[in-house]
């Protein structure tokens, strides 16, 4: 019913069947049963069906026999123009009615080149509505932004604008657009409501950021438009903290106050109490944690080069100048210190840790999550924890790919290089005055390794390529961990034709093996049981090490893992619980039991701490929503509310912590990440929508974590 309600409330807001909306142009009657005969599917059905809205639309079930089901569309059967070049994008109004996602794209060919299509995939989530907006021109993107300036055009609210690829078409001459899934596992099922070609909006191209770092092409609720308006929210906000004092039931560690007590050891540890794991804080209070990372002022952003893009950039001798950083040519800008600095003058520093503390506190958040400015930390105000990456180890490369235009590898501590020992005691060493403060809840050492290329546990059928396969393949025989390898399986053996025979590979000799080479599906199937060994003497020999020198340099803190993205296995966390703490996994889901997590701790009985979770939206004037993308701000607050709450009731579970404190840059991150992902804007402003949900679910949290 809930979905229902959601696809009716989105339906009501565009134009139906045959009607245009200014100048774009409704191709043709999707509900029109004289078209029925005209689509041409590959496993899948459309019918015509009445939804829950009373309106008419075009249903079209997926089958999952072929490894492309879809539906076509041809101007020569439909009777629709095969002229397409006033327009700038194919609008699709889609809804899933089921209660799975839909992972679905749209493709265009042309006869510029019949054989490659142009095309975009997104996934659609339960409940939702969507228009599906596919650029039909290919457009060079700023490089260093995920997400870029929006395209002029009439914009609805649920429109997803679908990154594109494939062969450029000849706009004159379209030969037919397609709905399709890809490689689908089950039966899938969407709701299609009109087709419709858009125009742009054409206007000079200009700079969009504005001197706040804000977008300059669109007004929302909350947007800074005066530097005078500062004054205003400092008073504001005052009051908002003298109305909404923090939690009563907390202790002052952010620990539930009123309820069981048990043994006050000084220090944080975990407990299982009453078949529940718990975090207990250091005056034997039961603790969950409910944490928001990157406590900080990190609103960088490269300039260099990309100076076009801002209305402003402050001229030397400007006070604002102080916040750029790096080579001339490497740039940045940091808009977020520059707008502490006007809000909060010359201390700025000392008043917006102070200004963020007090928010944790009245907002209910107990824990300063990873990446946080140490001057949070001192205040001694929240229970923080701390981020070590032992950066200057050895390690090789596990995986590439492209991001944001730029090349990301993702490399991988090489446990089995002396160094790595030394480095890590290294960074532990330096943190050694915090070995007793109580306020420190636990350590994290590195964050989201590659121990599998993608994500293995959704493919239980399928031989992952884990961290064993990928160090054999991509490194030489100059890498400790590879000849740790190589010799764990000469020692097993005696000759490389008897390897051969087991894997079905056909190396001459060892050295050979020494050297980069690529395993095909069949043989990392035939190599699966050394391949899982592998990877789990690699486990061993890396948590081990960590585990040790958390014992050398921090004894008697908490390990709290490495925090698992989707990149892991089964034997993976089956090693890791052996040495930490608690497991950490970063769950990017609608849900905390969209993964593994809950099940491998239910099975093997261990704590999990969530690193990372965030929902974003583009009702706010930002351009990316993040890895979890939510309607609006509305949404945004629901989902998060919605997460804690089946987190906290989950007896697996210590804790969750947000990703992150502040939106990221406009124009991105270093690594090209701009998303709305941000319990504060650009500007210091909180989102009220996520603040008021995180008082009322942490007013709560403790009843929440008992009663389930």
């Amino acid at each position: 019913m809930k979905a229902c309600l959601i696809i009716a409330c989105a339906l009501a807001t565009f134009a139906p069947n045959g009607k245009t909306a200014g100048n774009d142009a409704c191709l043709f009657d999707v509900t029109d049963r004289a078209n029925l005969p005209r689509y041409l599917p590959t496993d899948c059905q459309a019918t015509i069906v009445r939804s829950e809205a009373g309106q008419e639309t075009l249903q079209v079930r997926f089958g999952c026999h072929s490894s492309w089901p879809g539906l076509q569309f041809r101007p020569d059967q439909l009777e629709y123009t095969a002229d397409w070049s006033e327009y700038a994008l194919l609008g699709l109004t889609v809804s899933n009615p089921s209660d799975v996602p839909v992972r679905i794209g749209l493709r265009v060919d042309s006869a510029l080149d019949a054989a490659k299509g142009w095309q975009g995939i997104t996934v659609i989530a339960p409940g939702q509505t969507v228009r599906m907006l596919l650029p039909l021109e290919r457009h060079e993107p700023i490089i260093g932004m995920r997400g870029q300036p929006p395209m002029n055009y009439s914009r609805r609210d649920f429109d997803v604008l679908l990154p594109c690829s494939g062969s450029a078409l000849d706009l004159k001459q379209i030969t037919r657009f397609l709905l399709f899934v890809g490689q689908p596992r089950q039966e899938h099922t969407i709701l299609l409501h009109r087709v419709e070609l858009i125009r742009s909006i054409q206007r000079e191209q200009s700079a969009f950021v504005d001197r706040f770092g804000q977008y300059n092409g669109d007004n929302w609720p909350g947007k800074l438009l005066d530097e005078g308006q500062l004054a205003a929210r400092r008073r504001a906000e005052n009051a908002y903290f003298a109305a909404n004092p923090p939690l009563p039931d907390r202790d002052r560690y952010g620990g539930w106050k009123d309820g069981p007590r048990l043994d006050a050891t000084g220090r944080f540890r975990i407990q299982k109490h009453e078949g529940r794991w718990w975090l207990v804080d250091p005056d034997g209070s039961l603790f969950w944690s409910s944490g928001i990372t990157c406590a900080r002022l990190n609103g960088e952003t490269v300039v260099a080069g990309r100076e076009g893009c801002f209305e402003w950039l402050p001229e030397q001798g400007d006070p604002l100048a102080r916040f750029y950083a790096g080579e001339q040519q490497s740039r940045t800008f940091d808009f977020s210190k520059a707008n502490a600095y006007r809000k909060y003058g010359g201390n700025f520093t000392g008043e917006y840790y102070d200004i963020t503390l007090k928010r944790f506190q009245s907002w209910g958040i107990n824990t300063i999550g990873n990446w946080s400015a140490p001057e949070t930390w001192r205040l001694k105000r929240v229970p923080y924890t701390l981020p070590v990456h032992p950066a200057r180890a050895p390690a090789f490369v596990a995986t590439s790919r492209a991001k944001a235009g730029m090349e990301m590898k993702k490399w991988f501590p090489d446990p089995f290089d002396p160094r790595f020992r030394q480095e890590l005691r290294k960074q532990l060493a330096s943190h050694a005055e915090l070995k007793d403060d109580p306020w420190l809840l636990g350590v994290f050492i590195d964050n989201e390794l590659p121990w599998t290329m993608g994500e293995a546990w959704r493919q239980p059928d399928h031989a992952p390529t884990g961290i064993a396969a990928l160090c054999l393949q991509k490194n030489d025989g100059t890498f400790p961990a590879k000849r740790a390898l190589v010799d764990w399986l000469q020692r097993k053996y005696s000759s490389i034709h008897l390897l051969n025979r087991a894997w079905g590979t056909g190396f001459n000799d060892w050295e050979t093996f020494g050297a980069p080479f690529e395993l095909t599906e069949p043989q990392r199937l035939g190599g699966l049981s050394d391949l899982t060994e592998l990877d789990k003497l690699i486990a061993h020999q890396y948590f081990r090490i960590c585990r040790e020198e958390m014992n050398q340099n921090l004894p008697g803190v908490l390990y709290l893992g490495c925090r698992f993205s989707g990149m892991y296995d089964r034997h993976i966390v089956d090693v890791a619980r052996a040495y930490c703490d608690v497991v950490s996994f970063n769950i990017y889901a609608d849900r905390p039991s969209d993964r593994t997590a809950d099940e491998l701790a239910e099975e093997f009985d261990f704590p999990v701490l969530i690193g990372e979770f965030h929902f974003g939206a583009l009702d706010r004037g930002m351009f990316d929503p993040g890895l979890c993308q939510a309607r609006d701000q509305d949404d945004r607050a629901s989902r998060y509310a919605a997460y804690v709450r089946e987190a906290a009731a989950a007896p697996w579970c210590v804790g969750a912590h947000w990703f992150q404190y502040l939106d990221q840059a406009l124009t991105g991150r270093p690594d090209g990440e701009n998303y709305n992902i941000g319990f504060v804007d650009a500007t210091d402003e909180p989102y009220p929508e996520m603040r008021e949900a995180a008082r009322k679910v942490h007013a709560q949290l403790y009843q929440i974590r008992t009663v389930h």
